[in-house]
């Protein structure tokens, strides 16, 4: 006689019985295919996290109430039947027909295999590491109208703090912007962009509130890699900033300096009402128009007046003083008397910030022509944030104006390559290639950048020198003489002595002689009139009169290091010292040949 079973062994059979443990893996089963399919379509979908976490988190919690009702009843055909305990049977009774056997373990097993096959082959390999970034243009989460410039603004502070960190390149906001209404693909965008992710993100403020949502995407694969939201008081908007930069920063691995993280990891106080007047002036300064600039020069002033130790609008106010001069009212001499104590108060209240020294550098090479703080100067800019357009296009300015037009390129290219979509960059290459008198590569870009902004105005400007350039270089004087593409009075008699008709150049001279008109030329603008004489051969008249040019600094040094109408003056000594007072670079001889 065979002894009875253990508790345990008849407990294990009982579940057996009461088919519990089939229950089980057809739950199992069930909640894999739906997490694959979740993982895989929900992103596509715009689904929010927090469904796809409730999904989750039921499918768990629904294990232990199934494995209880699987104990608790039978599923049959007939419906559920409460299960009761296995006792000797005294009679023969009909079976249940079970519903969970083997048929629908098999059935679900054969599902959940062919799922995990299509997650497997649908799901992309991996792409290698995130080295690259484009932040897309926020929403407007409230829809305010009114809330535009904090958005914006928003958008621009978070570009600003990623592009800090020296092992991500981050694309600049310009490119980005024409993406903000686009029904494209996100791989198209990253395309288009040159990066291997993309941010999408966007923007509430309640009262004194603000909230930012942000996603990650691969853009080599559109695959969503992470999102979160994050909510702060105004007066901790800069610290808001900062901790999405850390968290986009920390989910593509980059790897963070001491400086970084000590950078990332404080952030000052705002007064709300003034970070709003910043806001303002930010976005009135970067439509950089004639009506725009005194808008922001006004909410910037009234927005350090409300909080002087709020330093990025004392380093916005500066730039925006010196945008006074190009598109407002101002005189040069007044906006860079307004742009110094500016920039003074941005680099007492933070020594490290890299527009303030770009600023800097702008400020010493144009009201004090010292080449060597303004280098140094856009040096400690771009080494505080390697990827910040702004120093590197003024930088690449500074380098054409001196005489060192490859070092220009790189620093156009590097930011062409963080500002893809932006002409600014472009434009600078175009310059550079017209003052290196390389004229049909110049033709490409200022056509490149009429395909970017229609609307640019210095551009066409530019061509049509460079159409000019083009005929003088072909021989083509005639035509030049003649006013061909707009030709100026100088450079008429600039083709008319390469005609050798010396004696109609003579008689031009004679007759702004004899009207007075020269003489007071040469007292009120020396720098056209050494060009006159220039052109004439006169060498000795054309060296004086750039020297009093120098002294009265109106000597237009990127036409003295370029400009053709000089190449008959470059091996004279006295031409060689004030290029090196300059501290500017020669880059032709008197040949008008390249040496540099």
């Amino acid at each position: 006689m065979s002894e009875p079973p253990s508790r345990l062994a008849a407990f294990v059979a009982e579940l057996r019985r009461r088919r519990v443990f089939r229950v089980a893996v057809v739950h199992a089963g069930v909640a894999f295919i739906v997490f694959q399919v979740a993982d895989f379509t929900f992103p596509a979908l715009h689904v929010p996290d927090w469904f796809s976490s409730a999904v989750v988190v039921l499918l768990i919690l629904g294990f232990p109430v199934v494995v209880g009702m699987a104990w608790a009843f039978d599923l049959t055909a007939e419906g559920l039947v409460r299960a009761k305990p296995e006792r000797e049977p005294t009679a023969a009774k009909a079976p249940h027909h079970i519903v969970i056997g083997n048929k629908t373990l098999a059935i679900v097993a054969a599902v959940a295999v062919a799922v995990a096959v299509w997650s497997w082959l649908g799901r992309p390999s991996a792409a290698g590491p995130i080295t690259s970034i484009a932040v897309l243009p926020l929403d407007n989460l409230g829809g305010d109208p009114e809330q535009v410039y904090f958005v914006e603004g928003m958008h621009e502070a978070l570009i600003t703090e990623l592009a800090k960190l020296g092992a991500l390149r981050v694309i600049s906001r310009t490119s980005t912007l024409g993406f903000r209404d686009a029904v494209t693909p996100i791989t198209e965008i990253a395309q288009a962009l040159g990066v291997d992710a993309v941010v999408e993100g966007s923007v509430l403020v309640v009262g004194e509130r603000v909230r930012i949502n942000a996603q990650l995407i691969d853009g080599r694969r559109e695959q969503h890699l992470w999102a979160d939201a994050y909510e702060r008081d105004l007066r901790d908007v800069l610290a808001l900033h900062q901790e999405v930069a850390l968290a986009i920063a920390k989910q593509v691995e980059v790897t963070l300096t001491s400086e970084d993280q000590a950078r990332l990891a404080s952030a000052p106080q705002v007064n709300p009402e003034a970070y709003n007047l910043y806001l303002k002036g930010w976005y009135f300064r970067n439509l950089e128009s004639r009506e725009s600039m005194p808008k922001a020069v006004e909410y910037l002033e009234q927005a350090v007046a409300l909080d002087p130790d709020f330093v990025r609008a004392w380093a916005a106010l500066a730039h925006s003083y010196l945008l006074m001069s190009m598109y407002g009212p101002w005189s040069r001499d007044y906006a860079l008397d307004r742009m110094k104590p500016a920039l003074d108060k941005a680099l007492e209240l933070d020594p490290n910030l890299p527009d303030a020294h770009a600023g800097l550098g702008l400020y010493q090479v144009i009201a004090q022509d010292d080449i060597v703080a303004s280098e140094a100067s856009f040096r400690r800019a771009l080494e505080l944030d390697p990827d910040n357009v702004y120093a590197l296009h003024e930088y690449g300015w500074f380098l054409s104006r001196t005489g060192r037009p490859d070092e220009a390129l790189a620093e156009y290219r590097r930011a062409q390559d963080l500002d893809p979509l932006n002409p600014t960059p472009l434009y600078g290459i175009g310059c550079v290639y017209l003052n290196t008198r390389q004229y049909d590569k110049a033709m490409e870009y200022w056509q490149a950048v009429l395909e970017l902004a229609p609307d640019n105005s210095l551009a066409p400007i530019r061509r049509n020198r460079t159409k000019r350039e083009i005929l003088m270089q072909q021989g083509r004087y005639a035509e030049v003489a003649a006013g061909a593409e707009g030709a100026g009075f100088l450079l008429k008699l600039r083709a008319e002595w390469a005609l050798e008709n010396r004696e109609k150049v003579y008689s031009v001279r004679d007759s702004l002689r004899s009207t007075g008109e020269l003489q007071q030329r040469e007292q009120e603008d020396p720098w056209w009139s050494s060009r006159l004489y220039a052109i004439m051969g006169e060498r000795d008249k054309a060296l004086s009169l750039l020297e009093r040019a120098y002294e009265d600094t109106t000597i237009g040094t990127t036409g003295l290091v370029y400009n053709p109408e000089f190449d008959s003056l470059r091996a004279e000594p006295r031409f060689k010292a004030l290029l090196k007072k300059l501290g500017l670079t020669e880059v032709f001889d008197q040949y008008g040949r390249r040496i540099r």
